[in-house]
């Protein structure tokens, strides 16, 4: 057998270096490139008049925090921890706080925010709990269209799926809880909040279906928001800018709208390495076990193999998959050539969101993967 495969052009030198002192699973990420994302963001939501937050959750990471909040309005936090997380590095008076937790205990772990402070709220028992500076987001269903009937937790009888979060779904029930909840804010300043569905969007076209929706519904329960947080899920949208401008474009001046990108900060800054631990043939293919672990150490990222092009003749069907007892801990199959991935080669994977590091985890004696950042990060906007 050959040696493994040189460094695909795709990954940046300093990644290169780092997977190579690597020795287990590992996550290893560009500072840079993740500081350059938020920069676009940043750009495409100031121009299009745009309030962008970002979602902690997404990416767990004390550097990227620091980073996001050098570049955005602020951020959009699910949990106590999150709330600690922000208060360390956030500039709490000018930073915008988003709270959506329905247990409450986030809302009361950002009481004390001196600055701006959205909670996310779907009963009156939420904004009766929530503190009194706080501005009101009332949760709209991200089922509200229609759109993706396969996905959700409330299965009806017909087959179809809902989502479980926010105010159902039926439009004269959904109006009347919304102008309950109204009433119940007691003049404080109202808004909205929804996301458009599991299915990834592509352009502004699902955000407008999702965004006019809820607004009709505001609109039949007699309420005008001040604002409407249209959440996260901006990966697949190829052309950000474009998109908010499209969307400021077609909904009212008077609306304040904030998003709240994610998955997108990474793009193209996070990689996954794992060594060969078996190499076999299967009747129709071969197999590549790692020490890398697609269920433990890659959820909600779509790997993708970095390694040239198989020479012509050479190339045959491999999967690859995870040490684990779990059949399908697989992290893909691709044509390359098995001879550069013998016992104790490196695999290197593109394409890894920041919730691989919110998920990693280890499982029946494999470790967590090793988390590493890597690039200098210019601080001139």
């Amino acid at each position: 057998m050959t040696a493994s495969p040189p460094p695909a052009a795709a990954l940046p030198q300093e990644v290169a270096a780092a997977i190579d002192r690597c020795a287990g699973p590992a996550l290893v990420f560009d500072l840079a490139r993740i500081d350059a994302r938020l920069l676009e963001i940043a750009r495409a939501a100031r121009s299009a008049q745009v309030t962008a937050l970002f979602a902690v959750k997404s990416f767990p990471h004390a550097e990227v925090h620091a980073l996001a909040a050098g570049r955005l309005a602020g951020f959009d936090v699910a949990s106590p921890g999150e709330v600690e997380a922000v208060q360390r590095i956030a500039d709490r008076a000018s930073h915008v706080l988003s709270v959506a937790d329905p247990s409450g205990r986030a809302a009361a772990a950002a009481a004390s925010w001196p600055g701006r402070l959205i909670v996310s709220c779907e009963t009156i028992a939420q904004v009766e709990a929530a503190p009194r500076h706080a501005e009101l987001a009332f949760r709209m269903s991200a089922s509200l269209t229609g759109r993706d009937p396969a996905v959700g937790a409330v299965l009806d009888g017909s087959g179809h799926r809902r989502s479980r979060f926010g105010l159902d779904v039926d439009p004269g029930r959904t109006a009347r809880a919304l102008a309950a909840l109204a009433r119940a804010a007691a003049g404080r300043p109202i808004g909205l909040h929804v996301h458009h569905g599991a299915v990834a969007a592509t352009s502004s076209a699902g955000f407008l279906t999702t965004a006019r929706a809820a607004l009709a519904v505001a609109d039949g329960a007699g309420i005008t928001p001040s604002f409407l947080d249209l959440g996260g899920a901006w990966h697949a949208v190829a052309d950000l800018p474009r998109a908010l401008a499209e969307l400021r474009a077609e909904l009212p001046r008077a609306l304040e709208l904030l998003i709240e990108p994610g998955r997108r900060v990474a793009e193209g800054a996070g990689f996954a390495c794992g060594r060969v631990e078996l190499a076999r043939p299967l009747d129709d293919r071969e197999l590549r076990v790692l020490g890398l672990s697609r269920v433990c150490h890659l959820r909600w990222s779509q790997p993708t193999l970095l390694a040239p092009p198989p020479r012509t003749g050479h190339g045959e069907r491999t999967l690859f998959a995870g040490p684990t007892c779990y059949e399908d801990d697989v992290l893909g199959e691709w044509t390359t050539e098995p001879a550069w991935y013998p016992p104790g080669a490196q695999v290197v994977f593109g394409n890894i969101t920041g919730y691989a590091v919110a998920w990693n985890a280890g499982f029946g004696g494999l470790p967590p993967a090793a988390v590493v950042m890597v690039g200098a990060v210019p601080r001139a906007v």
